[in-house]
């Protein structure tokens, strides 16, 4: 299937010869008017489709929904250097500055606008987007309508009603590559899409060698269990990365500090952290900006970190707490062999009962919002332990999770290695 002549167009502008074959039917199913759900690999180029379908008309505004402020600074300055009109609103943002972007989208002269699900909500920004010419709604990481509405975040509960509030339906984009079967429809649904194309692509990730390390520690006290968890990742760390970028989750932020400080006397003037305390904002971008740039080649980070962040040598992505859902897990290390090349992922669990400690804790602050965040989050847990305990192929496990049902292992996981090592 080919693409049109303004869809190429659009795509060299971005610094693109061709598209992969995977973007292809996503972006003229876009760019005819029809709605479409993309499910695709992290690190597959799902934001350029949109990109490249929104550039194409260029004469309309597309609304990028993004559920980090760190994704919206990626990649609107990278529109920016390729000289597209983008801008963004956050709570950093002037009233005045604000003022100036709304009536850049009044009169056509902003091609993308992004915000968070939040800022669907205000009304001089629902006002200012009624009186705009509108072609495409993009909502990207969609899977947090599902993951964080019913939670923390209800914000993804109500993008629906404000694109019923726009005097013209826009083309809906939702895409993601951690799609369970059973959110489709409530995706579907709450964004009130109109039959949408739900457009898959193979989401296998073979440059990936995912591992299982049993951290379980006889030691009684959590310090003392604590220290022996470092060791075993400082060992990780030393076996496995080689001259690129380590990628280090904690379920809180107490877990990053302490991670943080360890790493840094037996790494110094390696390492940074990432998670929602630091203070101020700009303090927290400038230490993104050190491991986006190399200058810092171990992070440190809780979940805030996890989705569509572009370093392209992460060679080492360990879980050091049990993720709190597999969505978690698939996004994070979908961080890791961005660059084509072989990346470890090894996932540390236990059975001491701290990493579960972590997430009743987070049941019993659901319980004060509704009983639906805590089912949620009780179902959450019991798959990562599904996985945790399987002893299926890792990456079949996987994707089976993201309804890809294959039988085809990968040879490589701590299951398919093990398996190997007993049949001899």
């Amino acid at each position: 299937m080919d693409m049109k002549r303004h869809l190429k167009s659009a795509l060299k502008q971005l610094g693109f010869d061709k598209p992969r074959k995977a973007q292809i039917i996503p972006m003229n199913t876009l760019d005819a008017g029809q709605d479409a759900i993309v499910i695709a690999a992290t690190g597959s180029g799902k934001q350029v489709i949109y990109e490249t379908v929104g550039l194409a008309h260029s004469d309309k505004l597309t609304i990028v929904i993004e559920p980090l402020l760190a994704l919206i600074y990626n990649q609107v300055q990278t529109l920016q250097e390729h000289d597209v009109s983008a801008d963004y609103i956050d709570m950093t943002r002037s009233k005045e500055d604000i003022d100036k972007i709304l009536n850049k989208a009044r009169k056509g002269k902003l091609n993308f606008l992004y915000v968070t699900p939040e800022r669907l909500q205000n009304r001089d920004f629902v006002d200012a987007m009624q009186h705009s010419d509108i072609f495409m709604t993009v909502v990207d990481e969609c899977h947090c309508i599902t993951e964080w509405g019913y939670t923390f975040r209800d914000a993804y509960l109500r993008i629906g009603k404000f694109v019923e509030k726009l005097k013209f339906k826009p083309v809906i984009c939702a895409c993601s590559a951690t799609i369970s079967e059973q959110s489709l429809t409530v995706i579907r649904d709450s964004l009130h899409m109109n039959e949408p194309a739900v457009l898959r692509s193979n989401l296998r990730r073979d440059n990936l060698i995912l591992l299982k390390k049993d951290v379980t520690c006889s030691k009684r006290t959590l310090e003392e269990r604590l220290a022996f968890r470092i060791k075993k990742l400082n060992k990780t760390i030393d076996k496995y990365r080689k001259d690129g970028s380590v990628l280090i989750f904690a379920q809180t932020t107490a877990y990053v500090d302490a991670l943080y400080n360890a790493l840094s006397d037996c790494y110094p003037n390696e390492v940074t952290r990432y998670h929602a305390r630091i203070k101020p904002e700009r303090r927290k971008q400038e230490l993104l900006h050190d491991f986006l740039h190399g200058e810092k080649k171990i992070m440190v980070a809780t979940s805030a970190f996890g989705m569509e962040i572009d370093v392209s040598d992460i060679e080492l992505v360990v879980h050091f707490n049990a993720p709190l859902s597999m969505t978690d897990y698939i996004q994070q290390i979908g961080r890791a062999g961005r660059d084509g090349r072989k990346a470890h992922c090894v996932l540390f669990y236990e059975q001491n009962g701290d990493d579960e400690g972590i997430v009743h804790s987070f049941i019993r602050k659901a319980e004060k919002s509704s009983r639906k965040s805590v089912n949620q989050l009780k179902e959450q847990w019991k798959q990562v332990q599904k996985f945790i305990c399987s002893n299926n192929c890792m990456t079949c496990d996987i994707l089976d999770y993201q309804g890809q049902h294959e039988t085809k292992t990968c040879k490589k996981c701590t299951i398919c290695a093990q398996k190997r090592r007993n049949s001899k």
